[in-house]
């Protein structure tokens, strides 16, 4: 029996040095790739903020007024949010019984300190913010094209700064959900929904658009003679390719963790809470990349703010010279 009980207790040490040893290579791994990502989000967000401001024919463009709100937020995303969520990181690194594996529940400990505790509340309540005010944007984005694309667009400028500061509202209830009712599996349902719906309008969207690109091009000559002001549809056309870019980048940011949130609403047989915790922090640097990329985009596809980075980025270099 003792020898029995020494095995069993022998196996059980191996697979804890097993799972701590999983566990600091994906927090470490997380903690590196997103300080490699803040920066970025920082700097190329900095200046798409920067090349709009300088330019007021940006400024009274609806669709560029949203692409600033997107901005504002990733560059937030970068500033703040990914900041905090190393921070968090690197504390369970040092001290790894600061975080709970539970699946379907989020534990505040009492025994955690306040150090921990504050950037634990912060960091996790910007990400929730975030997160959801990224999804929403792009969503109505995609949606504010179809509308233009199709000359039934009511946005003007101060509709989309009114809609932009509605949008920012939203997701403080998610903020409250998180915790007040912690993260419970509701939590997972609700939030795999939202991404899906969010994704499925913005798709429709975009396959309205493209599907009116494609009736101009089999009907240009009758554009041409039209008495009505026609769409600059290249300038559009372009326009358009690039935010399907930040499309595909929301899809590949978004669609694992709701894939995720899916599987964890799933009642568990087994219990996997090593794998689901390596698992969600993939999907958390993948959301986090979105605020990376989404600008590099827009740098390189959008005319007139890599037209405006180009100058800024002139200005301040020759001032250092």
């Amino acid at each position: 029996m003792s020898n029995g009980s020494n095995l069993l207790r022998s196996q059980s040490n191996n697979n804890d040095e097993i799972n701590d040893s999983i566990f600091f290579k994906v927090v470490l791994s997380t903690a590196i790739a997103i300080i490699v990502m803040s920066p970025v989000a920082v700097i190329g967000n900095g200046l798409v903020l920067a090349a709009i401001w300088k330019n007021p024919s940006l400024r009274r463009t609806p669709c560029y007024v949203l692409l600033a709100g997107l901005a504002f937020t990733d560059f937030c995303n970068g500033f703040i949010t990914e900041p905090f969520y190393v921070t968090n990181l690197l504390l369970v690194m040092k001290d790894p019984s600061l975080t709970n594996y539970s699946r379907h529940h989020y534990v505040i400990n009492e025994r955690w300190p306040t150090y921990y505790l504050i950037t634990k509340v912060i960091g996790d309540g910007f990400l929730e913010y975030f997160f959801a005010l990224t999804i929403l944007l792009i969503t109505v984005m995609a949606i504010e094209r179809w509308l233009q694309m199709s000359r039934q667009s009511f946005v003007t400028v101060r509709r989309a700064c009114k809609g932009v500061a509605v949008l920012s509202l939203l997701p403080l209830s998610v903020v409250v959900c998180f915790f007040r009712l912690k993260i419970t599996l509701a939590y997972f349902i609700s939030y795999f929904s939202f991404i899906l719906f969010c994704l499925f309008v913005t798709s429709i969207a975009y396959f309205k658009v493209f599907k009116i690109i494609r009736h101009h091009q089999n009907q240009i000559s009758l554009q041409q003679n039209s008495a009505r002001p026609a769409i600059d549809f290249l300038k559009y056309r372009r326009s358009v390719s690039s935010i399907l870019l930040v499309l595909l980048v929301f899809y590949f940011s978004y669609l694992p963790m709701a894939i995720l949130f899916m599987i964890i609403s799933i009642p568990p047989k087994n219990d996997f809470s090593i794998t689901i915790y390596a698992v969600l922090q993939v999907t958390v640097v993948a959301a986090f990349l979105s605020s990376s990329l989404n600008p590099l985009l827009y740098l390189w596809r959008t005319r007139d703010i890599q037209r405006e980075a180009r100058q800024i980025l002139k200005r301040i270099f020759c001032k250092e010279s």
